[in-house]
């Protein structure tokens, strides 16, 4: 970059911007925060009274008051539309010398709005500082006018102006950092990246091609003009099925059309679906709602999304974007020995839009009765199989009886009369005697407990009583024997 003589500040102070951009490119990988955009304002028709500033996106320590409060000649500046500087991106300045990139302040419509402001000139003054009272100063403490809108860097070509746009509204990679406003080393990437385009020539820089040859080079930055100067599309429309509607549970398939390259694409589904990148996509990555799209060129790439449903309704995907433009920044400095700043406006234009929906069908409110034919399944027939019976004897059901005391039975003899035989006589057939059952040789002894009689009363023992009559049944018995043995005798 070509810068005249007038605009250089002294070899001093370009080789301690020298020092500032090796702790710039350190800096470790953080998560892209986006920035926003306006258009430029004029000046406001009602002053603003004073007020204590806001902090600019991703600020990672505290500035004193006098950098916050806007009042006196900063508010002068406020009121006549111009961006009054604030403090730096981090704590290791003093209030006169602050570290790039620059937060500042400056009024769209009635809001004051804090922006961070890139350097274009990396070794330029930022006079971005204040003094004790809070009078805006440059790095000698010399007091500053305020920091006016510019048409931009007189010094810089069509295609870095392009470049540095798209590295301002879009996320970079510089090694292990990603570019952005969201934290300190996530500005010093992006702070690097404007130096790679806006100084690359710089004698200053020297140290630093290979970083920014790595990281952007002429390839890269080629890519980046021709997204810059293409007529930026988007487009949304239902593939599958492109008419009718489905049932729930089945996926709607709609196709997007964009030559957007490598900038998020903000995609949104309606509530109770499930949106996801499918087919043959490679070129596409859909993070949360941040659709990316990899390619160059003119032409645009298609990329289908997917949509499932679980329920009936009417189901709606958008995609939108803001489209890059060397329009979206804002220029401004405070004078020919002062740092040209390029900042992301904070009010976005309008943005680009596309949508489509799809139908799933209702579920019918009332399920009519289906009477379903009675099946009658034929029963099976499982031979019977004959098992021989096995005959188990019943166990005979014994009674109890109460236990009577077993009394020795003495048999009964009958007593036959012995009749003579008298010759001549006829002796009447008698019946002959059956011969009894002899007794047992010796009465068993009742046992056993006391018997009861049957009527719950105590049962008398009898065996006296019976003993007696046998007694006399065998005397009378011994009485017949004799009598036979006389007759025998007389007869003899």
């Amino acid at each position: 970059m070509t810068v005249s003589g007038s605009r250089r500040r002294p070899l001093a102070l370009r080789l301690s911007l020298t020092a500032a951009i090796a702790v710039t490119v350190a800096g470790s990988s953080v998560a892209f925060a986006s920035p926003a955009v306006s258009a430029p304002l004029p000046v406001r028709a009602a002053a603003a009274p004073a007020f204590t500033a806001g902090l600019c996106e991703g600020t990672e320590y505290t500035p004193s008051e006098q950098m916050l409060d806007i009042a006196g000649v900063r508010l002068e500046h406020y009121n006549d539309g111009n961006i009054v500087p604030l403090y730096g991106t981090t704590d290791r300045g003093t209030s006169t010398a602050v570290d790039a990139p620059v937060c500042g302040v400056r009024d769209v419509d009635g809001i004051a709005k804090s922006e961070w402001m890139y350097c274009t000139d990396f070794d330029l003054d930022p006079c971005a500082g204040v003094d004790e009272n809070g009078l805006p100063v440059d790095k000698h403490n010399d007091e500053m006018g305020p920091t006016v809108p510019s048409s931009g860097n007189p010094d810089l070509s069509a295609d870095d102006l392009a470049v540095i746009s798209w590295l301002l509204q879009n996320p970079a990679k510089l090694d292990g950092s990603v570019s952005g406003n969201g934290s300190e080393d996530a500005r010093s990437a992006r702070q690097t990246l404007v130096w790679c385009v806006s100084d690359y020539d710089n004698p200053l820089m020297a140290d630093f091609k290979g970083l920014c040859d790595r990281n952007l080079g002429a390839d890269e930055r080629a890519r980046i003009v021709e997204i810059m100067n293409v007529t930026q599309t988007l487009d949304l429309a239902r593939k599958t099925p492109a008419t009718g509607t489905l049932k729930a549970g089945e996926t709607a398939v709609f196709t997007l059309n964009t030559n957007m390259y490598r900038k998020p694409i903000s995609v949104q589904s309606s509530a109770g679906t499930e949106l996801t990148v499918c087919g043959d996509n490679g070129k596409a990555t859909l993070s949360g709602n941040q659709l990316t799209v990899d390619g160059r060129g003119d032409a645009p790439t298609a990329v289908d999304l997917c949509l499932t449903a679980a329920n009936s309704g009417d189901y709606s995907v958008t995609a939108s974007v803001i489209p890059d433009s060397v329009e979206n920044l804002h220029w401004n400095t405070a004078g020919a020995e002062c740092q040209i700043f390029a900042s992301f406006d904070t009010v976005r234009p309008a943005s680009m839009n596309a949508s489509a929906s799809v139908g799933y069908a209702a579920v019918p409110t009332t399920t009519p009765a289906t009477t379903t034919p009675a099946t009658t399944t034929p029963a099976t027939t499982t031979p019977a199989t004959t098992t021989p019976a096995t005959t188990t004897p019943a166990t005979p059901v014994v009674p109890i009886v109460p236990i009577v005391p077993i009394v020795p039975i003495v048999p009964i003899i009958p007593i036959v009369p012995v009749v003579p035989v008298v010759p001549g006589v006829p002796v009447p057939s008698q019946p002959v005697a059956t011969p009894a059952t002899p007794a047992p040789a010796t009465p068993k002894p009742a046992t056993g407990p006391r018997p009861v009689a049957i009527d719950g009363g105590a049962a008398e023992q009898n065996s006296g009583r019976n003993v007696a009559v046998a007694v006399t049944g065998l005397a009378l018995v011994g009485m017949a024997a004799a009598g036979a043995v006389a007759l025998r005798r007389k007869r003899s």
